[in-house]
């Protein structure tokens, strides 16, 4: 995975076999994490924002202009994927990432701010679906934090706002009842733009747009094949969204969403690009290389006698070879085409069994836990309700027992005592004259 970035010192970031590695504009790389499994960056003004994930209960932050400095975020909860990273227009970076839920299906997702230091992670929402592309996020114009992500369960569509100064989420709004995937919010000076994709017969792309309120929903792509590898393009002061449909490439124009316009997709290159406040697939016009010019030498060789041309061969037989080599060239060239639109049809089967296999595949429903839980937890309470009053009788029995051998402890002891009394006691006149008898 390869970043690219606009900064005058540093030219990507790369996540490469578990190294998360910075690239220079000299083309030095230096490692500034290993055993990373995800990263996220942003740039705000010259200060470089990194974030490396870890199978783990935190993650490494790396921020700087030239010389970046670390710091460990705590998360509190193994990372589960999912982490993006934005700026706001206050100077604030937001990190959403995905992280294990205690009950229930899917992760929760969860929220952290970078002030001059992290805030505690706050839980955006619980039951979404577990999968990087699932979640978008941008700060707009009006002042506020935007966020849409996927259900787990039909992976419906979802929109919250953030209010920064409060930190305080919204409720969730449904955008879309279909079956959503890779949404990507994109700001521009007039407005903001919201692209998702649909599943049904066919996987479409749409698009809202917001001023004051969100437009209705708009479908770009024709419907007729599957939309996949949708990027964004902004040349010459003008959005486009580029996508691939069935055997085609297209564009569109922000706003011009009807006027498609068949292009190559060999004539561009495909790249992640830290393009604003946040990161986003972009695709950018091959440059051609330059022809290399063979060097002459420096010193003239020794002149030899030119070798004689060969004798040019008859027009009729040049003709007839240039004829043949056209043919076979034709030839090939149409096994190719033959080849390759036999792909084609194969890999549109293959996306339509496996759309068909998505819509009837359903999973067995959920089961409730809830009442069984609760259930659990009462028995719990009893338990140690019950235990606590075990405990407690155990100890006034012990009391009492103690209390009880002290009072036969003090009984022996009095009837000791009168039992040397009445040995020592003096015995009488007739006492002694009847004992001697």
């Amino acid at each position: 995975m390869l970043i690219k970035i606009r900064h005058p010192k540093f030219s990507s970031v790369e996540l490469r076999d578990g190294s998360l590695v910075i690239h220079s504009m000299q083309g030095k790389a230096r490692v500034l994490q290993e055993n990373v499994a995800d990263a996220a960056v942003v740039v705000n003004g010259e200060a470089v924002r990194i974030v490396g994930f870890l199978n783990k209960t935190y993650a490494w932050h790396f921020s700087g202009t030239d010389d970046l400095q670390s710091e460990r975020i705590e998360f509190d909860q193994l990372y589960e994927g999912g982490g993006r990273l934005i700026n706001d227009g206050l100077g604030n970076s937001h990190l959403f990432y995905f992280t294990k839920q205690a009950v229930g299906h899917g992760v929760q997702l969860r929220h952290q701010v970078f002030s001059e230091k992290w805030s505690i992670p706050q839980a955006v929402s619980i039951n979404v679906f577990a999968e990087r592309s699932s979640v978008s996020a941008s700060w707009n114009s009006d002042g506020y934090l935007h966020l849409v992500y996927c259900g787990h369960s039909d992976q419906q569509l979802f929109y919250r706002v953030y209010n920064v100064e409060h930190r305080v989420w919204s409720g969730a709004v449904v955008f879309s009842e279909e079956r959503c995937s890779y949404p990507q919010f994109i700001p521009t000076a007039e407005r903001l733009y919201l692209f998702w994709q649909e599943e049904n017969e066919k996987t479409i792309l749409r698009v809202r747009q917001k001023e004051q309120q969100w437009s209705p929903i708009t479908r770009i792509s024709s419907g007729e094949g599957h939309v996949s590898n949708v990027g964004y393009s902004f040349q010459n002061g003008y959005w486009r969204v580029l996508w691939g449909e069935g055997s085609g490439f297209y564009e569109a124009r922000f706003d011009h969403w009807s006027d498609r316009r068949a292009l190559q997709r060999g004539d561009f290159d495909y790249a992640w690009m830290v393009e604003g406040m946040h990161t986003i697939a972009i695709y950018e016009p091959k440059i051609a290389e330059p022809e290399i010019m063979p060097q002459t030498a420096l010193v003239e060789p020794a002149l030899e006698p030119a070798p004689e041309p060969p004798p040019e061969p008859a027009p009729e037989s040049k003709d007839r070879a240039q004829t043949k080599r056209e043919s076979e060239e034709a030839k090939l060239q149409a096994a190719f085409v033959e080849q390759a639109f036999r792909t084609l049809q194969e890999w549109e089967k293959v996306r339509e069994e496996m759309a068909r296999w998505q819509r009837e595949f359903k999973l067995p429903e959920p089961v409730d836990l809830n009442p069984l839980l609760t259930r659990i937890d009462r028995l719990e309470r009893r338990v140690l309700s019950l235990q606590q009053g075990q405990e407690q009788s155990k100890k006034l029995w012990q009391e009492s027992f103690a209390q009880v051998e002290q009072g036969i402890a003090r009984t022996k002891n009095r009837l000791r005592d009168l039992e040397d009394v009445e040995k020592n006691k003096p015995r009488g006149f007739w006492q002694r004259v009847l004992g001697r008898g």
